[in-house]
């Protein structure tokens, strides 16, 4: 369950008292009838904005797909530029197409709508980004949410055929627990998980977003959504002639646990931790990685290497 993609305090309470909720129902009633079945409306949420950089490069003929970056949900769009610049520069320098591409955009935070909607809106723009540089495929670049929708797009949106690799620093994967968010409460070692509670109590879901709309979208990631099982249970995450390379940090405290969370444990994946490639180099963590020069090498080896 990747909670991290909205960092705003009101998805963080709702998590919390899924938690406590849970585990009064759970502890108390470990006889209970099952839980109650039925036909659930999904909660409506908004696709959000986008912001386009604009289309100015032309791909060269060592590097002739250009490179579509999906930051993550971490601080506002008006951080991007800066959080990026070390990506983005390496992969510049190295004589690749970058185009930073924001979606899902609420009150200046990406990721922030709905996830089909925000994969549609990926697809539309790798399509401009075709049709604009002639190439034939685009890579992707993705960070924490923005991996979660990368992946929705390769997969249930078919983009696969449009991709040649998709490099993934610190994603949100279907082994995520929801530990992560409960941190800043000063729980961290809690008598069970919000993704535990949320397959004990799969109508906790959908209620938990009528009463909080502001944490559907990180729901639509919970164990039995319509979302968590077209990306992790219908089939392989992976695509066929996509290569996969993914970067996780042990230190990484959203995306928990740290590897488990981010790796996707299927043929042909590349899973790594950064501090196992660059021992004793400075400390990262979910968010920093992917502004790290170390990170940005790595990233640019997976492409051109």
């Amino acid at each position: 369950m990747a909670v991290s993609r909205s960092t705003r305090s009101t998805a963080r309470l709702g998590l919390l008292l899924t938690i406590l909720a849970g585990t009064l129902v759970v502890s108390a009633a470990p006889a209970a009838a099952a839980p109650l079945s039925g036909p659930v409306v999904p909660t409506a949420v908004p696709a959000g904005s986008t912001i386009e950089p604009p289309l100015d490069c032309r791909p060269t003929k060592s590097h002739p797909d250009p490179v579509v970056v999906l930051p993550g949900a971490d601080g506002t769009t008006g951080q991007t530029s800066a959080q990026w610049r070390v990506v983005t520069s390496a992969l510049r320098r190295s004589g690749a197409c970058a185009f930073v591409f924001q979606g899902g955009i609420i009150d200046e935070k990406r990721w922030a709508g709905d996830i089909p909607g925000e994969a549609v809106q990926v697809e539309r723009f790798v399509r401009k980004v075709r049709g604009s540089t002639g190439a034939t495929k685009v890579d992707i670049v993705a960070h924490s949410a923005g991996s979660v929708v990368a992946n929705y797009y390769l997969k249930v949106r078919h983009g696969a055929p449009n991709v040649g690799a998709a490099v993934l620093l610190a994603p949100e994967g279907g082994g995520c627990d929801g530990v992560g968010s409960l941190a800043q409460y000063g729980i961290t070692h809690p008598p069970i998980t919000p993704v535990q509670v949320l397959q004990a109590l799969p109508l906790m879901s959908p209620i938990l977003a009528r009463i909080l709309p502001s944490m559907a979208v990180a729901l639509q990631l919970a164990p039995g959504s319509d979302v968590y099982r077209k990306l992790f249970i219908d089939g392989p995450v992976t695509q066929k002639g996509v290569h996969y390379a993914i970067m996780a940090t042990k230190n990484d405290k959203l995306a928990t646990p740290a590897g488990t969370c981010s790796f996707i444990r299927e043929p042909g994946v590349t899973n790594v931790f950064y501090e196992d490639v660059f021992p004793g180099r400075p400390v990262v963590d979910h968010s920093s990685l992917r502004s790290s020069p170390y990170t940005a090498k790595w990233v640019v080896k997976q492409l051109y290497s």
